[in-house]
């Protein structure tokens, strides 16, 4: 992921409530006065946005989103095989395929889908809503920071392999990581991260607890212990206090538990002190 220019682009309207999330997210941003980090907003994307983000390394995009991922989704975009849009709002895939077809450029870009709760007309996000917008705010402070710090080395990076079945979790994941740079390997399954693990040799593994049975991130932690893997494991766990007190971290091999949802700065500091990254 590109360390140029960047775009925080938020979009929705401010008067239908939660839906103003994307605009209010990139306020906050604007406040925060990062260099090379610049901020947009409107009620929706529009064809003639192709012609701005053309001048940026990274598009950041934000929106709410009435279902889904809490407190925020993330995911990777990319230029749409097919352009569509309608006289009201233009998908941002399509906005980057304008982009790329008509200005020859293909900038970096991520949506944050930041989860609202009421869309009708009245001015003023819930308070659900706002706590959400802090975790976005933050994730987005990070990973710029992340991006404007140390360029490191391919030699130097380290591997970190992901298991989990949510494939938002794991996208989130593996933007502030990458940024952060590490190389990053993922897998859906207990089963499958084994087979990959194996394969790719990671550094580190992070594995849910809870996926295709209540306790196959315990398994796919002693399985790899027991085939002789010897870098740290660490669990994720959404079942908070009841995962500390009932599974003993030490003697499953673990080096640590993430309580979901995962703190990322948190994620990617207790990663670099583990594998002795400056």
């Amino acid at each position: 992921m590109s360390g140029g220019r960047v775009l925080v682009y938020g979009y929705g309207n401010p008067g239908r409530q939660d839906d103003g999330l994307g605009p209010r997210l990139a306020e906050e941003i604007e406040k925060l006065g990062f260099p090379k980090v610049e901020t947009d907003e409107n009620y929706q994307l529009q064809i003639e946005d192709a012609a701005e983000i053309a001048n940026y390394d990274l598009i950041v995009f934000a929106d709410a989103a009435a279902a889904g991922t809490e407190p925020f989704s993330v995911k990777r975009l990319e230029p749409a095989l097919n352009v569509s849009f309608t006289t009201h709002s233009v998908p941002p895939e399509s906005v980057l395929a304008i982009c790329r077809d008509h200005f020859g450029k293909s900038p970096d870009a991520v949506l944050i889908g930041v989860r609202g709760y009421e869309f009708d007309i009245q001015e003023g996000l819930t308070h659900k809503a706002l706590l959400n917008l802090k975790h976005a705010c933050d994730f987005i402070i990070l990973l710029l920071g992340e991006m404007k710090g140390k360029i490191m080395d391919k030699s130097e990076q380290k591997m970190i392999l992901i298991i989990d079945d949510d494939s938002d979790l794991r996208a989130a994941m593996r933007i502030v990581l990458e940024a952060s740079g590490f190389t990053v390997g993922e897998a859906a399954s207990g089963d499958e991260g084994f087979k990959i693990a194996e394969r790719i040799k990671p550094d580190a593994v992070i594995v849910d607890l809870m996926m295709e049975t209540v306790d196959a991130g315990s398994k796919v932690s002693t399985k790899l212990k027991d085939s002789g893997y010897k870098g740290p494991i660490f669990l994720l766990s959404a079942a908070g206090d009841t995962v500390r007190y009932n599974i003993d971290a030490r003697e499953l091999g673990l080096a640590g538990i993430f309580q979901k949802p995962i703190d990322h700065k948190v994620l990617v500091t207790t990663l670099k002190k583990q594998l002795k990254m400056t």
